[in-house]
């Protein structure tokens, strides 16, 4: 018996926004050695004459900011912050020139990395989208037909039970621990809204995964609409495209739909 629909799941989730987080370290010899919480302790230094005011300024106790003195010190080729005695002024503490240099450097990069991060978070935006709350996955099983290794990552060729192939990308660690092989069996997991059609059958289309369907079943919940695409034996994929995409290419039950998807949108389980 098929099973269409693994999982449907629907949120309620207010719309959020991605945001890309990086934080910029310095290191010297593999170790930490300057980040903007060691900068702002420089800076509060400088600004208190003080490790002990310095250290409750930036919200670190006394010992931690002594570590993180000693270990700049002992990484830098000239010290970072000095202890000066005596004097008409009395003792204090000093950042020298060569630590106000780097200061000066690490805030420019900063401002650099800063800048970068917000361009590359723009290319996250696409994904923001609060009307697509409701996804469906299919459930297909398949046959490992051969399996090439890419440094980190290995590329899976499958088979289907009703002898289509198609390819999926795992971690090659995935392959390993599973101890896949050619003629190992795997479920393949296909969520809806990364199954695209077209009602051209040519092979000539640019994706992957190709794979022959017929449309057996179609439901419209508001703006999307979820078709159920049969294949040759008794399984059947979904694809969740928008009602006005679904109006353009007229679909109908009956209809005959090149089924279209990437190799990582593939999720692989391994039978038990």
């Amino acid at each position: 018996m098929t099973q269409r629909y693994l999982l449907k799941y629907t949120s309620n989730m207010d719309k959020l926004t991605f945001s890309l987080n990086s934080k910029l370290l310095l290191t010297k010899s593999a170790e930490e050695f300057l980040t903007l919480k060691r900068v702002k302790l420089l800076e509060n230094i400088i600004v208190y004459g003080s490790i002990s005011k310095a250290a409750k300024a930036s919200g670190i106790t006394y010992k931690t900011a002594w570590a993180w003195i000693d270990k700049m010190n002992s990484l830098a080729p000239k010290a970072l912050v000095q202890k000066i005695s005596g004097g008409k002024g009395g003792g204090g503490t000093l950042v020298t020139a060569y630590a106000k240099e780097l200061i000066s450097l690490f805030e420019e990069v900063e401002a650099l990395h800063e800048q970068h991060l917000n361009t590359l978070e723009r290319a996250f935006e696409h994904l923001e989208d609060e009307e697509r709350k409701s996804f469906s996955f299919a459930r297909l099983e398949a046959e490992v037909v051969e399996i090439l290794r890419y440094e980190k990552r290995a590329t899976l060729n499958l088979r289907l039970g009703n002898g289509s192939t198609i390819s999926a990308q795992a971690p090659i660690a995935f392959v390993d621990v599973n101890q896949l092989k050619a003629s190992s069996l795997l479920s393949v997991l296909i969520e809806s809204e990364s199954v695209s059609v077209s009602k051209s059958l040519e092979k000539e289309i640019s994706s992957r995964n190709k794979l022959n369907t017929k449309v057996i079943d179609i439901m419209i919940d508001g703006n999307d609409v979820l078709l159920v695409l049969g294949l040759h034996n008794d399984e059947s994929l979904v694809s969740q495209i928008t009602y006005q995409s679904f109006e353009e290419l007229n679909i109908k039950k009956g209809d005959e739909l090149l089924a279209l998807f990437k190799a990582y949108n593939v999720t692989l389980l391994c039978e038990e």
